[in-house]
């Protein structure tokens, strides 16, 4: 059996019954058979597309695990990255509707102990924050809650506490972030007896009868549910890439694990007013508001052009139709939340893939689309789209390999004994980042949770890494007096300690 039959097979009957429907979407099926195969990389994909109030199609292809063959099914859950947001906005928005927080709440107010510097913490709203506007950034915090795990309740605190001005998006303008969502969830982490999680699961996702969706990954495991493993094609291997979320790299702009199924019943409750199987789960006036926008916004990707943003969901223009949507994107993940309001519909796109998956989910989504809207011009543009993908990837491991050439051939620029490099540094806001040596000389490198075999730069007294998969960044040392005393990463200098 070929691969395009062995996933034709995973996709299994539900695919199958669901395309001899009125409406076919076999088309899209071979768009997905085709590309894997091209890729020569099985990694999982689940689709679910809504009309009214009901899913009209569902498919599931590829594996949650591929060295063990576990296939993508209905109950298969996956990290979703950012696609968290608009969960969490509805959250805050149900707390106002019960008159427990206001959209004009200020910064200030949420955090009264707290002594803000270099801005005025008064002028920053929760619309501000839920909406990407707030003049503020904070870039320690995001590392802590999305990738280190450096952080407890006090580091949290006083993470907050160092916001700073945004330079490049003053006050009421649009610079698209986690922090806004971050400090909102460490206020109600403050301000309740309960995690923001909890909040999530009970006023959310409860409502949505959401089985296979939760706001703590280790949920997946306690409960037996099958998770996705996050794998990346760029990787040529069966096993999961090394980055993998835990509890306390789950965090309110991006924490949340579902299945294409439950996320559908999302989908379900914008298109009907808060409605889910003709009952009223959400007051239909939170959902109206939720879809108002808050901000403007001049940005695009892809065929997406994003002019706004609501509570949570990016708007603009896509195929000539009014379309509300977010994406998530992670190491090892990218998923894909929209609906169509004028014409009540709505798509759901998971991967356990970061980089196939994203350009095969953009091709996807305009075929369903397409296909909905009666719209032969778009469906033939994503057609030969599909193409192009199945024949560039077909190229890819050249292009890996001769990647790893160019990497092999830099030489160590170290000015210094290898030893000179090793050490632990320190910066307040991140933590230690400690640089040791294996037994075969390699540099590694570890901030928290993230880590990775360091490789030779290109610059003077500098190294490459990977801490996150598939983004090489250097780290460069300061030496004076024959010593590494500090070294800069990711614009930010740590200095030795030990």
């Amino acid at each position: 059996m070929n691969l395009v039959n062995k996933l034709t097979t995973l996709c299994g009957a539900v695919c199958l019954s669901m395309s001899a429907m009125a409406t076919d979407f076999s088309n899209i099926e071979k768009i997905i058979n085709d590309t894997k195969t091209a890729a020569n990389f099985p990694s999982g994909t689940a689709i679910a597309v809504v009309k009214d109030d009901k899913i009209i199609y569902e498919g599931y292809f590829g594996y949650a695990d591929i060295a063990n063959k576990t296939p993508i099914t209905k109950d298969t859950s996956f990290y979703i990255a950012s696609t968290t947001k608009p969960y969490f906005a509805l959250a805050m928005l149900l707390k106002e509707h019960r008159g427990e927080l206001s959209q004009d709440t200020s910064l200030d107010k949420l955090f009264p102990k707290m002594k803000f510097s270099d801005f005025d913490a008064s002028k920053v709203t929760v619309k501000h924050l839920l909406g990407h506007t707030m003049g503020i950034d904070n870039v320690p915090l995001v590392m802590a809650t999305a990738y280190t795990g450096n952080h407890d309740a006090a580091k949290r605190n006083q993470l907050v506490a160092n916001s700073y001005p945004n330079k490049e998006a003053p006050l009421d303008t649009f610079d698209y972030s986690n922090v806004g969502y971050n400090i909102l969830s460490v206020w109600f982490d403050n301000t309740h007896q309960q995690p923001w999680q909890q909040m999530v699961n009970q006023s959310v996702l409860s409502p949505l009868q959401a089985r296979h969706s939760s706001t703590v990954i280790s949920d997946a495991n306690k409960t037996g549910w099958s998770l996705a493993l996050p794998y990346s094609i760029y990787s040529k291997t069966d096993n999961p890439l090394y980055l993998q979320k835990r509890d306390n790299t789950m965090h309110s702009a991006g924490g949340m694990i579902s299945s294409a199924r439950d996320m559908a019943n999302f989908v379900k409750v914008q298109l009907n007013n808060g409605k889910l199987n003709g009952q009223q789960v959400f007051p239909a006036s939170v959902i109206e508001k939720s879809q108002q926008n808050i901000a403007k916004a001049n940005m695009s990707r892809g065929d997406y052009n994003r002019t706004g943003y609501a509570w949570g969901w990016f708007t603009g223009p896509y195929l000539d139709e009014s379309l509300y949507h977010h994406f998530g994107g992670y190491a090892g993940t990218h998923s894909h939340l929209s609906f169509m309001p004028e014409h009540n519909i709505g798509v759901v796109i998971l991967n356990n893939d970061d980089m196939l998956g994203s350009r095969l989910t953009a091709v996807v989504a305009k075929t369903i689309y397409a296909t909905l809207l009666n719209k032969p011009d778009a469906l033939a543009q994503a057609n030969s789209e599909a193409e192009k993908l199945q024949q560039k990837i077909t190229q890819l491991p050249k292009m890996i390999a001769q990647m790893e050439q160019k990497l092999a051939a830099r030489k160590w620029q170290l000015s210094l004994p290898r030893a000179s490099y090793t050490g632990t540094f320190n910066h307040p806001d991140y933590g230690d980042l400690v640089v040791t040596t294996k037994a075969d000389d390699k540099f590694e490198v570890t901030l928290g949770q993230i880590h990775a075999i360091a490789t030779p730069y290109k610059n003077k007294d500098s190294l490459r890494v990977e801490l996150i998969p598939n983004r090489g960044e250097p780290i460069t040392f300061t030496v004076e007096n024959n010593k590494a005393d500090s070294l800069k990463y990711n614009g930010t200098v740590f200095k030795r300690v030990r």
